[in-house]
């Protein structure tokens, strides 16, 4: 059942508080008035027997006694009342309406055998007769002390019903006046308790939505005034407080999402409550979708899982490290991401744990750079270690004798000449990649606009008697309008290594080209290809790191450090630019340059730049 209006509760509550008692009052009136006519009519009856009975005495002796029919029919011509004198024998005598000769014995009414009895007999029946319902009061009349006859007046109960209708219509105006005004008066003051109410209401709806702007209005009685100032009161406070949470909410939202670790919180029940933008691109889920559902349904890593679990038990901080076989954000399936984890448990202000936080940091780039390292030394140990060993050994060797041998002695001093001259390249590779380095993070390498052609020209001019040898040609071209921002002994340097790098991989009588164009958006870019061996794919990243060789065998049979690429990678990076490779096994190489634009200069000739897969 659907609650009231409380205007309606109200209404009815007074109309039926106004009604029950005007209904009541009506009854108690009408019944009242009822008894009180019918008490003064049967009064009215009453007197009126009286004073026939005082006429009739003297014409109810002997011959008179006929007298007495005519005396009742003459006194009912002064009033409506119907007159009946009945013999002590029950026998009519006289009636103000009938024959008293065709009117039957009266012996056995009630009325008469009161009245004969010496009482005032009163009594309301049908008249056979009259054919109505008539009212009756009989009276004795004495002849000394005997009853010499009974004297009884009648009056029709239809002019008494209708008198008492009459009567009733009145009372019923009455009371419905008195019904619409007490509906009235009902509505307004259930209207005036109920309509301060009703916009308390509306009022307080918009509050629920979060309007706060509203204020309601102070009318009506003191009550609902003193309440409107107390809602008012509870949405300023409401607003300030919400204001307060939204600004750290936002503030907390935005420092978890500016932070780039990832932050992961659950509840006792291991729900998900918080997970910001960093952990969700590293496991790789919707942190919206993730919340309030269970940590390994949202993360699906059991290994996570089983850490938060012993966060919410341990005591303490916990930290583990965890490694993902998959790179998530579209990595390569062999990819491997390295996270640290560092959790610790949430508590209340009872100390109690009501959750577990975890912090996630990537450390896959410090696992690189310490895979890096390690590989760094130990192909620094290997490549000074072999030519070590090998002048240990004929220095041994000529120790033990072979000076002796002036032609075996020139021998192995000439290896020991051409390992210390390997060891000093390699030293001096490490010195010049280390102050490439060094100046790059010190920014004190000058780069100033320049002609790309001079470097290269000066590069190939470089490598020419070399390339001579093997009878390899060396064409070079570009145009005079590219032009870039460059140290140009630095970048000639690095043009030098790709030249020497393609000499050194290509088989005789082929042809190594050098291009320098204009790229997109005025980048200048340098192409260097050859005609050799190649490089398979699975090594293309790899080649510009320190010491990495794709033929190790071939590359020191070369005299290579295993640093020339990797200088190369270092004087790109210090001008601002990137370089990268491509290469089909079998067919060659080239490697790629690209230097950023000069400022304020144009170079409209347009290129088919090439990008990196």
């Amino acid at each position: 059942m659907w609650p009231k209006k409380l205007i309606w509760q109200l209404y009815f509550s007074y109309l039926l508080l106004m009604g029950v008692p005007v209904i009541i009052v009506t009854w108690y009136a009408a019944d009242t008035f009822t008894r009180f006519y019918r008490t003064q009519m049967v009064e009215e009856l009453t007197a009126r027997a009286y004073l026939i009975g005082a006429q009739i005495e003297e014409h109810l002796k002997g011959p008179e006694i006929g007298n007495v029919d005519s005396l009742c029919k003459v006194l009912a011509r002064k009033t409506p009342t119907r007159f009946t004198v009945i013999a002590p024998n029950g026998k009519v005598i006289g009636d103000s309406e009938k024959n008293p000769d065709s009117m039957e014995n009266h012996g056995s009414r009630p009325e008469i055998i009161a009245a004969l009895d010496g009482r005032v007999g009163v009594s309301e029946r049908f008249s056979v007769t009259l054919s109505e319902h008539m009212v009756y009061v009989a009276l004795p009349a004495y002849k000394g002390t005997a009853v010499a006859a009974v004297v009884r007046t009648s009056f029709p109960v239809a002019v008494i019903k209708a008198a008492l209708r009459r009567l009733y219509s009145r009372i019923a105006v009455a009371v419905a006046f008195m019904a619409l005004l007490a509906a009235l008066v009902s509505y307004l003051v259930s209207r005036n308790i109920s309509l301060p109410i009703a916009a308390m209401k509306r009022g307080t709806q918009r509050f629920a939505s979060g309007d706060f702007s509203v204020k309601l209005q102070k009318a009506g009685y003191q009550e609902a005034r003193q309440l409107a100032d107390g809602l008012n009161e509870m949405a300023r406070q409401l607003s300030d407080r919400l204001s307060t949470i939204t600004e750290q909410r936002n503030e907390r939202d935005a420092v978890l999402s500016s932070m780039i670790e990832g932050v992961v919180a659950i509840d006792a029940e291991e729900r998900v409550i918080t997970i910001n933008s960093a952990a969700g691109e590293l496991f790789s889920i919707d942190r919206e979708h993730a919340k309030g559902k269970l940590i390994g349904e949202a993360l699906r890593n059991i290994e996570v899982q089983d850490f938060l679990n012993a966060t919410l038990k341990a005591e303490g901080p916990a930290e583990c490290e965890l490694l993902l076989p998959v790179r998530a954000g579209g990595a390569t399936k062999d990819s491997e991401l390295f996270l640290q984890l560092h959790g610790s448990a949430l508590r209340n202000g009872q100390g109690k744990a009501i959750g577990a936080l975890m912090v996630v940091n990537d450390i896959t780039t410090i696992k690189k750079l310490e895979n890096i390292r390690k590989d760094f030394v130990a192909n620094v140990s290997h490549e000074l270690r072999t030519p070590l060993t090998s002048i240990k050994g004929y220095v041994e060797t000529l120790q033990n004798g072979a000076m002796e041998n002036r032609a075996e002695a020139e021998r192995f001093l000439s290896i020991i000449s051409n390992q210390v001259d390997r060891i000093n390249s390699i030293v001096e590779d490490l010195l010049s990649l280390s102050r490439i380095e060094r100046d790059a993070e010190s920014k004190t390498i000058d780069l100033t606009p320049g002609a790309v052609r001079d470097v290269l020209s000066s590069a190939a001019d470089t490598c020419r008697h070399k390339a001579s040898v093997k009878g390899i040609a060396l064409e070079v071209t570009c145009d005079v309008t590219v032009r870039a921002l460059m140290e140009k002994p630095l970048l000639e340097q690095a043009v030098v290594n790709l030249i020497d790098n393609a000499i050194n991989y290509s088989e005789e009588k082929k042809t190594v080209r050098i291009r320098g164009r204009t790229g997109e958006g005025g980048e200048s870019l340098i192409e260097v290809r050859d005609e050799g061996i190649g490089i398979p794919a699975e090594h293309l990243e790899r080649i510009f790191e320190r010491f990495y060789r794709v033929d190790k065998a071939r590359s020191r049979k070369l005299g290579g450090t295993g640093l020339g690429l990797s200088i190369v990678k270092h004087i790109v990076l210090a001008h601002k630019g990137r370089v990268w490779a491509e290469s089909e096994v079998g067919t060659g190489s080239t490697f790629y340059i690209v230097l950023p634009a000069v400022p304020d200069e144009t170079n409209a000739a347009p290129s088919q730049e090439k990008r990196p897969a």
